[in-house]
C-alpha cells in the first residue's frame, strides 16, 4: 500500500469514530430532554425548572445516571404538578 491509501484509511477511521461519538452525545441529549418533558407532564414551569436543575448538575459534573435519579426525585418532590 502506498502512503495515499494509508492516509485515506486513517482519515476515514478518524471521521467514523468522530461521527459515532457526536451521534452518541446527541442521542444522550435527546434522551435527557425526553426525560425532562415526561417528568414535567406538560407543565412549562416545571419543565423550565427541571431544565435549569439539569444544567446545574451538568456544570457540577454529576454523572448521567445520578442526574436522572435526581431529576425524578425533584419532579416527584413537593411543589410539583
Amino acid at each position: 500500500m502506498d502512503t495515499l491509501s494509508i492516509f485515506i484509511i486513517v482519515v476515514s477511521v478518524v471521521l467514523a469514530v468522530a461521527f459515532k461519538w457526536i451521534l452518541f452525545r446527541k442521542i444522550q441529549r435527546w434522551m435527557d430532554q425526553d426525560l425532562i418533558k415526561q417528568l414535567a407532564a406538560g407543565d412549562h414551569t416545571a419543565q423550565g425548572r427541571l431544565e435549569h436543575y439539569h444544567q446545574q448538575m451538568i456544570a457540577d459534573g454529576i454523572k448521567r445516571p445520578e442526574r436522572h435519579r435526581r431529576l425524578q426525585d425533584q419532579a416527584s418532590g413537593p411543589g410539583t404538578h
